[in-house]
């Protein structure tokens, strides 16, 4: 068994299916997919599958909802990761530029050891063009050095490698107190 695990994106009818990368199929828009996952692709369930940074985007159908359908998407993606030669990718739809390689590196180089080191973890959600967003997970979601670490250690460094145009963001910047954000205020007191 393939261990995988979805987490949310910013569109409530895409999940993000982190799986292990010597398990992912080659980058781009997936036309063909084996198995049970490939039938609701074919049936419409499924609207989209995307093979992008360190997971699959899975994409349902306007109709769905992933309370309904989750379960069976999550056992067949399992069976279907197990049959890479079955997966036929348009990779020309989702090149894998030098901004996307970059980040990859820095996440699972200096700046991942970074954000492990303070027991939370930064994953890649989606490069487009110079703007990459990324999901700050663990002691990250909601620290209070967490923007710093996305500015000062991974923006700085992509622009310095790539393109001094790059933006960094967090999908899960949000205006709300987090929790992190709540215990800090408490041991300030």
């Amino acid at each position: 068994m393939i261990p995988i695990h979805a987490t949310a994106t910013e569109d409530p009818r895409r999940l993000r299916w982190v799986v292990p990368a010597e398990q992912l199929p080659p980058r781009g828009r997936v036309r063909v997919v084996p198995g049970r996952l490939g039938a609701l692709l074919d049936a419409g369930v499924i609207d989209e599958i995307v093979v992008a940074g360190n997971g699959i985007l899975i994409t349902i159908a306007a109709a769905g909802g992933w309370r309904e359908v989750g379960d069976d998407i999550r056992e067949a993606l399992g069976e279907a990761l197990l049959d890479s030669a079955g997966w036929t990718v348009d990779e020309t739809s989702f090149p894998a530029g030098k901004l996307e390689v970059a980040v990859e590196e820095l996440l699972s180089g200096s700046v991942g050891a970074l954000a492990a080191s303070h027991g939370g973890s930064i994953e890649l959600v989606s490069v487009v063009g110079h703007q990459v967003t990324v999901r700050m997970a663990g002691a990250c979601d909601g620290c209070p050095g967490a923007s710093a670490t996305l500015r000062d250690a991974l923006e700085r460094e992509l622009r310095r490698r790539v393109d001094e145009q790059v933006v960094v963001s967090s999908e899960n910047d949000s205006n709300s107190l987090s929790f992190g954000r709540k215990l800090l205020s408490l041991l300030v007191r």
